[in-house]
Order: structure tokens, then C-alpha cells, then sequence
């Protein structure tokens, strides 16, 4: 597929794509060549790690980021079965290892948020700082609900023009980030359509799962960063002022976007994320 020449983008910061096997499943990620402790990205539901593209090309950090396609999720392997919080956290800590690294600086967006507080409070060890950008923490059943079914109902578009014009929470994005975004997530067919790149039963499991609550499982100790997005209603202030009273010493910021910092506002969310781990 490709992308009009006038909305194409050049990264200064290019990144490896690269599958990484592990014992059950193979994991796609992207990894940004650096030193220091690595920053690793997990991205929301029923995307994949091009979410992180642009934050990426605008961080000044010297240190390596690797943001990997979740099972279901992108490139990376669709099991049947599978879509649990300890599946996501177990394919966490074996792609650690599978990569040899030890210890990271965690940042997680959405449902990524969620896995980043859970891996940080039960692996501490291996996590040196946590950066939650606005979690899906007690997903309200009925917002579950609706987006359950637009997942199944919208999930093939008669083209990529099509596609791109529906792509969720995307009315902030420029459309370089339209375009390359679109470039990325949806798998060609033969009669001319699209479909997104994700698994649909398993990013319905794990939509599913975002309304069982998480409050008491969340031990985290490390340095810790809480993001929102100010016009979000997914985190609200509520919810972010309970989760930086259960982070000792926790700091927390709003951000100019929707839902989906990582896109809406790139630069934004790069300057705190790069401030945050050097002032570490």
C-alpha cells in the first residue's frame, strides 16, 4: 500500500523491524538503535507499534527504544487463544529475556498503560522507571460495550481510502499521521478491500477485559510518570488523581490530545517522556 508522495514521512531515527521468536509465538517489534537503560513501549488495544513512530523520530534520549506488536496485534502472531493479562505480561518478560534485556524504562499507552503497571508492581526488578499515558483503568461496560462491537462491525473497508477515513480517535491526527498510520495497519486483499491488522476475537477478549479492575494489583515503587489526555473521557481526573495516590512520589501531567497521545499530540508527549527519564 502506499502512501501519497506529500504525506510520506522521512524519519531521521529510523527503526529495525524485526520478528523475535519466542517459546509459544513470534513477536514483531521495532527497535531503535541506542545506549542506556532501554525505553520500552507498549501501545493501546487493537493497534500496534506504529503508534510510536513519531514520538520516537521528535524524543532526544540517547537510549534505545523497542516497541513490540502485541500477540493478535500487528505483525506479530495470532494465537486462538490467549489474551489475559498474564498472557500479555508473560510475553512481555519472555521477549526481555529472548532480547537480552534486563532492565527497562517502561511507557504504556491505553491498555499498554494497564500492562505497564501491572509488569512494573509484579517484575520491579526489571522495570527502572514507569510512564502510564492515559490507561484504560475500570473501563466504564457500557463505552466496553460500544467499542466491542465497532471493533467487529468495522473491522473490513471496501479501501484503504475508506479505512483511513475511519480509523478511531483520529480526528486530531495530521494526515502525515493518517497516512502513515493507515499504511501500516490494515492487510491487503485480493478484491481491493482492507481489514485492520489485529486478531478480532482477541482484541475483543481484551476490551472485555479492561472493565475487571486493577486498583488492588497495582504495587508499583519505581519513578513514575501519569499522563492524560485533556479531552480524554476514557482517564479521567478521577481515576488519575486514585492512581497517583497509589504511586509513592508519583508525577502526573495533562497533555493538549484525545485518547490517543501518542498520535494526537507526539512532540508533547516525547518532551515530558524525554524530561521524566534524563531528570532519573
Amino acid at each position: 500500500m502506499t502512501v501519497p508522495p506529500e504525506l510520506s514521512v522521512t524519519f531521521q531515527r529510523p527503526a529495525l523491524s524485526r520478528q523475535v521468536p519466542l517459546a509459544n509465538l513470534s513477536l514483531h517489534c521495532l527497535d531503535w538503535s541506542g545506549s542506556g537503560v532501554p525505553v520500552l513501549l507498549l501501545h493501546p488495544n487493537r493497534t500496534n507499534a506504529r503508534v510510536w513512530d513519531f514520538v520516537v523520530e521528535h524524543a532526544t534520549l540517547p537510549n534505545r527504544f523497542i516497541a513490540p506488536d502485541a500477540r493478535g496485534h500487528g505483525l506479530s502472531d495470532y494465537p486462538a487463544q490467549g489474551y489475559a493479562y498474564k498472557d500479555y505480561l508473560d510475553d512481555l518478560r519472555a521477549l526481555l529475556d529472548a532480547l537480552q534485556v534486563p532492565r527497562v524504562h517502561l511507557v504504556g499507552a491505553a491498555t499498554g498503560g494497564n500492562l505497564a503497571l501491572l509488569l512494573a508492581s509484579e517484575s520491579p526488578q526489571r522495570v527502572a522507571s514507569v510512564t502510564v499515558v492515559d490507561p484504560g483503568l475500570s473501563l466504564d461496560p457500557e463505552i466496553s460495550a460500544r467499542v466491542r462491537a465497532q471493533m467487529l462491525r468495522e473491522f473490513r473497508f471496501a479501501s484503504l481510502a475508506e479505512a483511513r477515513a475511519r480509523m478511531p480517535f483520529s480526528d486530531r491526527w495530521s494526515d502525515a499521521m493518517k497516512a502513515h498510520y493507515s499504511q501500516h495497519s490494515f492487510r491487503p486483499l485480493l478484491d481491493g478491500a482492507v481489514e485492520w491488522r489485529y486478531y478480532p476475537a482477541g482484541v475483543v477478549e481484551t476490551e472485555h477485559m479492561l472493565e475487571e479492575p486493577i486498583w488492588d494489583r497495582i504495587q508499583v515503587r519505581c519513578p513514575s510518570l501519569v499522563l492524560r489526555g485533556s479531552h480524554s473521557a476514557v482517564f479521567g481526573t478521577a481515576n488519575m488523581e486514585r492512581l497517583c495516590a497509589l504511586i509513592p512520589g508519583s508525577r502526573h501531567a495533562e497533555i493538549d490530545a484525545d485518547h490517543r497521545v501518542s498520535q494526537d499530540n507526539p512532540r508533547a508527549l516525547a518532551a515530558l517522556i524525554d524530561g521524566f527519564i534524563a531528570s532519573l
